[in-house]
């Protein structure tokens, strides 16, 4: 028998601190009435943030000049934990009770802040706005505010019209965002005055079964009372509006893949990954190499050629807004603004925007089923300490299509999530894996140089015996060193070191071989022809004269 109802949830719940949550997704169907009405909603959530965050920027500049904030700031800093005496923690409480004090009578509390966000309610922001989501927003500016404040990040900035709020949440599970359950399963979600149904599919296709289990699950949790908070996530898609569920649930997530107890060591590279997997107490590994994010360039390709259209077009539609040796004027563009954009031209900008969220959201798919692969080996993950921003100028193209931080980033909450996993990172100024032998020998090595070669005998892919050298890494008084002798006794035990490409790794390259000289001559001839016919219609439909100098090709990365 089925029963309508609300999923409510009593105040008076106490969880432990730092207890484990997870998020699940729902896909909403909307009608227009409904995708209009969230549309409204988030642009008054976005009007009530930014009041917030100009509320806090006010006292927070008001508290630090105060001079009992200065007087705060000059007393000794004190000391707690272990091995403090009374007299240090009776200086660090009276540090921390100077500085409560202020910020008590500036208002730079997060509960004062959420008061003033409820008190903004009024008018027409009450019927868009809820109680509990304005309190959330409230919460959202303090905690970024404080963030800029007090942990040294960067500055919050104001929300724009253009680009709107993306989401809105609630505080718990009390106000009007909240799951419908008819008969125990979710049906839709309830935002305000409108009841939004949640997509269920009806096929017998793997992927519809999986979603149907999902839902079973999640209305399980919900109806358990398992419910902590409901956020609805706004998402453009082929220029419609598309919204999403997002229920963030008591525990942990199911595990859908099976976790291994051996260890994997990882060496990370702009485009490949190298990994050595070890059985449990074993110093035997198994090389592989996987390429990261396989399968992305063919969404790449796509999205240069939509973004090539759409800079024909500007230029096309523009011109003024471009110099007369064809580069881009900064801050000086309105094509879109004062110049109205051709409809060709807007349905080639909203493809854009939808290839690039495809390429996000495949590279994420990628990245997690190549770490579950790995993982299915073991839980026990290590590898180099790397500041993979720096790569951004060297590697532009492949940390733009293959993302290694953000695997390394996914990699590290599902080791750390998994039962008795760890996820550590070395330094690489102590040990230099990939200018080590087991010899002792040390020799630098240039990029291209992919193969090890020692005059020991050893003969491997670099990056492979990188990782097989990080299971020989470990922690001296608080520096990482290399187990040089345990290394060169395990060597003989690794499978396939000889092998300088990997078992699991394969090019995708066209052709049998290389170009020979007469093919490399047409190619080159081809494009040259094909360069002149661009350049002869360019200089054919725009006004601009023909520049009589060649533009500086200094920094220009070609193919």
């Amino acid at each position: 028998m089925g029963v309508t109802g609300v999923v409510r949830k009593t105040r008076a719940r106490v969880r432990e601190r730092g207890a484990p949550t997870h998020v699940a997704t729902l896909a909403l169907r909307p009608t227009p009435v409904q995708r209009s009405n969230a549309d409204k909603r988030l642009d008054a959530g976005r009007r009530v943030f930014n009041a917030v965050l100009g509320e806090c920027f006010r006292r927070r500049n008001a508290m630090v000049t105060d001079p009992a904030y200065l007087t705060a700031r000059s007393l000794p800093v004190g000391k707690t934990g272990a091995g403090s005496t009374i007299e240090q923690r009776a200086v660090k409480k009276a540090r921390t009770e100077a500085f409560k004090a202020v910020q008590d009578a500036h208002g730079f509390t997060e509960s004062a802040v959420m008061s003033f966000a409820s008190s903004l309610r009024v008018a027409w922001v009450r019927e868009h706005v809820g109680a509990q989501q304005a309190q959330a927003l409230g919460r959202q500016a303090f905690r970024a505010v404080a963030d800029w404040h007090y942990r040294g990040k960067g500055k919050p900035r104001f929300k724009s019209v253009r680009r709107g709020m993306r989401s809105m949440t609630t505080k718990d599970t009390l106000g009007n965002m909240r799951p419908v359950l008819t008969g125990g399963v979710i049906i839709a979600v309830r935002w305000g005055t409108d009841v939004i149904a949640v997509h269920s599919p009806s096929g017998n296709s793997r992927k519809a079964r999986e979603t149907r289990a999902e839902l079973e699950r999640v209305s399980a949790a919900v109806a358990n009372g398992g419910l902590l908070s409901t956020r609805i996530v706004r998402t453009p898609v082929k220029g419609t509006t598309t919204l999403r569920a997002h229920l963030t649930l008591d525990g942990h997530p199911p595990v859908r893949h099976e976790r291994g107890t051996g260890r994997v060591r990882l060496d990370v590279g702009p485009q490949v990954l190298a990994w050595t997997t070890f059985e449990q107490d074993s110093p035997a590994g198994v090389p592989h190499l996987s390429l990261l994010a396989d399968g992305i360039e063919n969404i790449q390709a796509r999205l240069r050629r939509e973004q090539r259209r759409l800079d024909r077009q500007h230029r096309a539609g523009s011109p003024d807004c471009f110099h007369p040796d064809g580069t881009h004027i900064r801050n000086g563009c309105h094509w879109g603004r004062s110049v109205r954009k051709s409809g060709h031209a807007t349905a080639t900008q909203v493809r854009v925007a939808d290839l690039h969220a495809r390429v996000t959201g495949h590279r994420k798919t990628l990245h997690g089923q190549l770490a579950n692969q790995i993982l299915t080996h073991g839980v026990d993950v290590a590898t180099e300490k790397i500041a993979y921003t720096s790569w951004v100028k060297t590697f532009p193209r492949s940390m733009r299509d293959r993302a290694p931080g953000g695997f390394i980033d996914r990699l590290r909450r599902k080791a750390e999530s998994a039962d008795g996993g760890t996820f550590y990172e070395f330094s690489t100024y102590t040990t230099a894996l990939s200018q080590t032998c087991v010899c002792g020998a040390r020799q630098r090595k240039p990029l291209w140089q992919r193969v090890h070669r020692c005059q020991c005998g050893i003969t491997a892919h670099r990056d492979v015996f990188s990782s097989f050298l990080a299971d020989h890494v470990h922690p001296d008084n608080g520096v990482d060193r290399l187990d040089l002798v345990g290394a060169a006794q395990a060597v003989g035990l690794l499978h396939d070191i000889e092998d300088a490409r990997g078992p699991a790794f394969t090019t995708k390259r066209r052709g049998r071989g290389p170009a020979s000289r007469r093919s490399m001559a047409r190619i080159k001839a081809r494009r040259k022809a094909k360069a002149a016919k661009r350049q002869s219609r360019s200089s054919a439909g725009t006004t601009h004269p023909t520049p009589t100098a060649t533009p500086a090709t200094h920094g220009v990365e070609t193919a």
